[in-house]
C-alpha cells in the first residue's frame, strides 16, 4: 500500500525490508540470480533462497524484477517490462514491432515463471533460457524472437538485482539516511 508522501517505488516498510534482508548479502543476490537466470544452485544458495523467500520478500523482488501497473505506487512509478518497448514504439511501425511484441511476452512469461519458481512453486511447461541460444532448425522469426528476450532477460535480471542491492546499501545506515540516498541517485 502507498504511504503517505512517498515518493519512491517502495515504502519505508519495503526499503526496511530489503536493508534487512539485502544488505551487505551478496550471497543471497546472486543465489536469486541463480534462480532467475536458471543456473545451477548449490545446497547452500537452495537454503538461503527458501529461508530468505518470505511472502514479503518475494513481494519486494516481484516488484522490482517484474512489476504490474497499481495505484498502490506513487505518481511517476507506475510501469511494467512492457514500458521497456517505448523507445522502439515511437520509431517503429507495426510489422517491424511485431517480433519485438512476441519476444516482450516471451520474457514476460518467462520472469513469471521464474518468480514461481523463487516462490517456491512448481511450474509447468517450464521455458529454458538455454535453448533460446541453439538457432539450429528455428525460422529466422523465432531465432529473432528467443535470442531478443534472452539477450534482455540477461540484462535485466542483473540491472534490476543492482537496483535491489543499490537499495539495500549497508545494514549500519538507517532508514533515513537510505532515503536521502536514494533520492539523491533518483534525481542524477
Amino acid at each position: 500500500m502507498r504511504q503517505k508522501d512517498q515518493v519512491m517505488m517502495f515504502s519505508d516498510t519495503e526499503i526496511s525490508l530489503i536493508k534487512a534482508v539485502f544488505a551487505d548479502n551478496d550471497d543471497l543476490i546472486y543465489a536469486i540470480r541463480g534462480v532467475l537466470l536458471q543456473f545451477e544452485l548449490s545446497k547452500e544458495e537452495k537454503k538461503s533462497v527458501k529461508d530468505s523467500m518470505t511472502p514479503e520478500v518475494w513481494a519486494v523482488v516481484k516488484k522490482r524484477i517484474h512489476p504490474e501497473v497499481s495505484n498502490e505506487v506513487p505518481l511517476t512509478q507506475v510501469g511494467d517490462i512492457y514500458q521497456t518497448l517505448t523507445v522502439q514504439l515511437n520509431s517503429n511501425g507495426v510489422d517491424d514491432m511485431y517480433p519485438l511484441f512476441l519476444a516482450k511476452i516471451l520474457e514476460s512469461t518467462y520472469l513469471t515463471q521464474r518468480l514461481e519458481v523463487l516462490r517456491g512453486n512448481e511450474v509447468e511447461d517450464e521455458l529454458m533460457i538455454d535453448d533460446w541460444k541453439n538457432l539450429d532448425g528455428k525460422t529466422a522469426l523465432n531465432m529473432y524472437i528467443q535470442t531478443t528476450a534472452r539477450n534482455f532477460i540477461l540484462g535485466y535480471v542483473d540491472s534490476m538485482l543492482t537496483h535491489l542491492k543499490n537499495m539495500a546499501g549497508q545494514k549500519t545506515e538507517t532508514l533515513e539516511q537510505a532515503k536521502k540516498r536514494l533520492e539523491r541517485n533518483s534525481t542524477k
